[in-house]
């Protein structure tokens, strides 16, 4: 029985290494090559209204990654339980895909600043629908990590595959958001098809009254993993509403490399989040993993940062290749912040169901990034919305850090 859960801890260990090595390796390799058929001021519009749609559809996803991987986790034996909580998460994506389509689409016909861009606002919605029947909810509450790894794959190629044959000119940049809604679309369509055969779910729908009252309980599960998951693009559309559209491209690659070194981070969180809901005596041994990994993975990405940009990257000129490096250089502390917040936040303080308080300490983290970022954007265009990215991390892992140990 303990041979079983050791070989399924690390099969989804490297389900999920697998998945983020796939993932940020094409995503890394497709940046530069972006940037050279329509060129950084086009990306930075692209990246712009890429991080607006993520936003939403951090929205749809409601906290399922927290809130029902820990009910999953608890009941996947259970087959009558997995289909109810099924058809309660179907039910309120549905509801919250009908709301949040409606009003992407206002807000990118109505703002002067997204409607001058609306057709790329258009395929950049398209991603929504992408999104409405990815189950990496499910797959993470039953421990499957592999099945994400597939889909994530499959549907990254499509992307990929696309770019590759249609992307050659700057005024290309509009359609890229509906490769990428494509790949999302069919990869998760065919995913849901098969779980429903596979696990026997039979489909029912809740009440609307039933849909309200999810929504209140889940609140805090929401806040939880929609403002921690969203800071990146958060940070990046604040850019690109304070500054330049080749500023907000620069942002953007700094965050995707800063997503690059948290990899590791990230993989053991989801992996170990089911695992300590299970046993709390796992709480200590992960929280030491975390910090000494986030501790030595930042200290990395300081001393490498500058080689891997100089080889990763190529940009006009000289001036702007200091910039990115002193964007990698500021942001270097992240992946050890980020492993403080998983063990001392999301594997602590939500493993003893203290949602609410960690739902608090997530809001004083992202108001101060974000009056932070109104502050210094306007004073350092370059490096302002980075310098904002990581004081709000800085606070969000010392409150965390502080209200564990508060708590214990």
């Amino acid at each position: 029985m303990i041979n079983k859960k050791v070989f399924q801890l690390i099969e989804n260990i490297s389900a999920l290494f697998s998945l983020k090595a796939i993932d940020l390796g094409l995503s890394l390799w497709l940046i530069p090559y972006l940037i050279l058929k329509i060129g950084l001021h086009h990306y930075g519009v692209y990246a712009f209204a890429m991080s607006l749609v993520l936003f939403f559809v951090n929205v749809l996803n409601y906290g399922f990654n927290l809130s029902t991987v820990r009910e999953l986790a608890k009941h996947k034996d259970d087959q009558i339980k997995v289909n109810t909580i099924f058809n309660e998460v179907l039910s309120v994506k549905l509801f919250l895909f009908g709301v949040l389509y409606i009003l992407f689409l206002g807000i990118s016909f109505i703002i002067p600043k997204f409607s001058e861009h609306f057709n790329l606002y258009f395929f950049a919605s398209l991603v929504l629908i992408g999104d409405l029947f990815s189950l990496r909810w499910f797959f993470m509450g039953i421990e499957k990590m592999k099945f994400i790894t597939i889909i994530h794959l499959c549907s990254t190629l499509v992307f990929i595959g696309l770019i590759l044959l249609n992307i050659s000119k700057p005024s290309d940049y509009i359609i890229i958001p509906l490769y990428e809604a494509l790949g999302m679309f069919i990869s998760s369509l065919f995913s849901f098809i098969w779980v429903l055969k596979k696990y026997n779910i039979q489909i029912g729908f809740i009440s609307f009254k039933e849909v309200l009252i999810y929504l209140k309980t889940h609140f805090n599960s929401f806040i939880n993993l929609l403002l921690p998951s969203t800071s990146g693009v958060f940070i990046v559309f604040l850019s690109g509403m304070l500054g330049l559209p080749s500023f907000v491209g620069l942002t953007q690659i700094g965050i995707k490399l800063t997503a690059a070194f948290t990899t590791l981070n990230t993989i053991l969180t989801n992996v170990f989040y089911p695992l300590v809901n299970r046993n709390n005596a796992m709480e200590f041994p992960t929280r030491k993993i975390l910090n000494i990994l986030g501790f030595f993975v930042s200290v990395m990405m300081f001393v490498l940062g500058e080689f891997l940009t100089r080889n990763w990257l190529h940009f006009e000129t000289e001036a702007m290749m200091q910039n990115m490096i002193l964007i990698v250089k500021i942001l270097s502390p992240i992946p050890f912040l980020a492993a403080i917040v998983s063990s001392y936040g999301v594997n602590g303080l939500l493993t003893k169901y203290k949602d609410k308080l960690f739902g608090r300490i997530t809001i004083i983290a992202s108001m101060t990034m974000l009056l932070s970022a109104i502050l210094l954007v306007p004073l350092y265009p370059i490096t302002g919305a980075v310098l904002s990215f990581l004081i709000a991390r800085i606070v969000y892992s010392a409150l965390s850090y502080y209200f564990l140990k508060a708590n214990s």
